[in-house]
Parts: structure tokens; sequence; C-alpha cells
């Protein structure tokens, strides 16, 4: 019996589901299938109830979960404690996370780690992945559509907002206004707010694009609209928020290289879990 089994298996208990499993550990279905069924057969005992509405535990299952729980909650304490001697953490971010969403993961994680020296680079994607293949990041947090080439440790759906100056008292009030965009290409705002556009045939709306989060911010207030992740979004500006679910898909990830330790960041995981939970309970 490994300690991987033993994590996919309370995933799997947890979210009652092995798709669901399989997505939130970046494994493939098939995988997580097969690990469950060689844990089955080494303890002799099925351990889930299959139906088409997706699995719920045995009662050797329910037994299992208990102490499984305990050995990983055990296991990830010890880990910890061996990788204080080589405490330092090189984080890798895009603009709009590592401005506004990570410094309060890393505020709380320092509360509990304050042993771990701290490092956070901000690029695009494209150089941030080279980075991570490159070994001079731990991770990487990321909301493009694109895959990487590592380890998938964590994903969830981002609440995005269109914001256009106050005066805007309905979502047709936008198009008096210029549309507002960065300049890289791959920015999955960018994308989502252009084929919008497409789709309403809103061709003749004049683009400005901008290389800076508090410009785009800036400009919406004073005259042109956007569209942003709600935790960049600042009371002070004299903003309207439009949610808008046609508009809704991108999803925050955090990676790490394809052969790191999942099991180190656990704690990381569920702090950047929570701050997004903040921001996205209202509305996903």
């Amino acid at each position: 019996m490994e300690s991987l089994e033993l994590r996919i298996f309370v995933k799997a208990a947890q979210t009652k589901s092995i798709t669901k499993a399989a997505e939130q550990l970046g494994y493939v279905q098939s995988n997580v299938t097969a690990h469950i069924k060689k844990l089955e057969l080494e303890l002799g005992t099925p351990l889930f109830i299959r139906s088409n509405k997706g699995i719920t535990l045995t009662r050797d299952g329910e037994q299992l979960l208990y102490r499984a729980e305990q050995i990983i909650i055990q296991l990830d304490e010890l880990e910890h404690e061996f990788n204080k001697r080589t405490a330092s953490l090189v984080i890798g971010a895009t603009q709009t996370i590592a401005g506004f969403l990570l410094p309060m993961c890393i505020a709380e994680y320092r509360k509990q780690y304050p042993e771990v020296s701290i490092s956070v680079r901000i690029q695009d994607q494209d150089h941030l992945e080279e980075l991570l293949q490159q070994g001079q990041l731990d991770c990487l947090l990321t909301n493009s559509e694109s895959a990487i080439f590592g380890k998938l440790l964590f994903q969830q759906e981002e609440k995005l907002m269109l914001i256009a100056p106050l005066s805007c008292s309905c979502i047709e009030d936008i198009w008096e206004y210029p549309l507002l965009v960065n300049t890289l290409t791959s920015c999955p705002y960018r994308k989502a707010l252009l084929r919008w556009k497409s789709a309403l045939h809103k061709n003749d709306t004049e683009i400005i694009e901008y290389d800076s989060l508090n410009g785009l911010l800036n400009m919406a207030a004073m005259g042109g609209f956007t569209l942003l992740p709600q935790h960049v979004l600042s009371e002070s500006l004299p903003l309207q928020k439009f949610y808008m679910r046609e508009l809704q898909g991108t999803r925050i990830k955090l990676w790490i290289p394809e052969h790191g330790a999942a099991n180190m960041w656990n704690p990381f995981v569920m702090l950047l879990e929570k701050q997004l939970k903040r921001h996205t309970s209202a509305c996903l």
C-alpha cells in the first residue's frame, strides 16, 4: 500500500466521483480507477459502491477513510519537518494573480511558516512555463487556457466581472465606450472579451490595449469597459460591475514541476482555495 493510493482514495471519497478526483489531482481518470482497484485488491475488499450517480463508500471504505486521513496528516507533518531544513519557496505568477490574490495567500502562509523564504517572479505564462521546466520555480500560478508541462495540483474557476464607468446603468450602455484589453494576446480575459464582442457582431467597437492592470482599472472608471476577475477590483474606483454568465470560464491553476513532490504544497493549496472561495462562492 502506497501513500499515493491513499491520497487518491481520500480524494475520491471526498468528491464522491472518480472524474472529479482525477480532475482535482491532475491525473487521467483511468489512473485514478487503477489505483483504487489496486488498493481494493491489496485489502481484499471493495471500498466503493459504484452507480450512475457516482460512488459511495462501503462500510470498509468508511473505516479506511478515517485511518487514511490520519496517515496523510502525519505524513505531511513529517515531510514539513524535513522541508524546514531547506525552507525556500519561489513562486511564478501572472500579473493579475501576483498583484492581488497572491499577497493574501503569502501573508497567511508566512504566519504558519515564518521560516520559509519566499520569492515571487512575475512574467507572462510562456516565460513562466520555461522557468518551471528549467527548475527555477517551485510552483506556478496561472489562469491561461493552455496546458503546461508539469503537475497540476489545484484549479478553481474565477469569478469575472465586466466593469465600466459608473454612468452605465445597463449592459447596453457599455458600447458607448471603447473596449479595453491587455496587450498580451494570450491573456484569458482579453480572449473571452473579444470572443463575446465578435459573437454580438460589435465589429466597429474601438479597442484600446493597455499593458497595466492599474491602467485598465483607471481607464474603465474614466471611460471604457473591460473584463477582470473580481479579486482585483477596488471599491475606491467609481465602477459599474456586471456579472455575465456567458463570460465565465477562466480557472486559476497551481502547477509544480512534473517530478515535484506534491505533498509539501498542501498548506499553500488550502490557503489558495480558501482565498478563491471567498471571492467566487457568491456567484458560482
